[in-house]
């Protein structure tokens, strides 16, 4: 019960993830699925780094937006 949940929470999650704007979207998958640091993404991105952590913290918001009323 409890792995069906956490897949359930994971599908949410990511579909979550696909309606970020592409930056914001790279950027997340970047720092939280590959564990990269903010410093590390911006580099690959070849972004400053506080354009990174700009569009990491409104992806994250956005999120919230998205899956708080599906997981409550």
């Amino acid at each position: 019960h409890d792995i069906l949940e956490g897949k359930e929470r994971d599908g949410i999650v990511m579909r979550a993830v696909e309606k970020l704007n592409p930056d914001q979207r790279e950027a997340i998958q970047l720092a939280y699925f590959s564990g990269l640091t903010q410093a590390e993404v911006a580099e690959r991105l070849r972004e400053p780094l506080g354009t990174v952590k700009a569009r990491i913290r409104r992806g994250v918001n956005r999120l919230e937006t998205l899956i708080k009323p599906r997981l409550a």
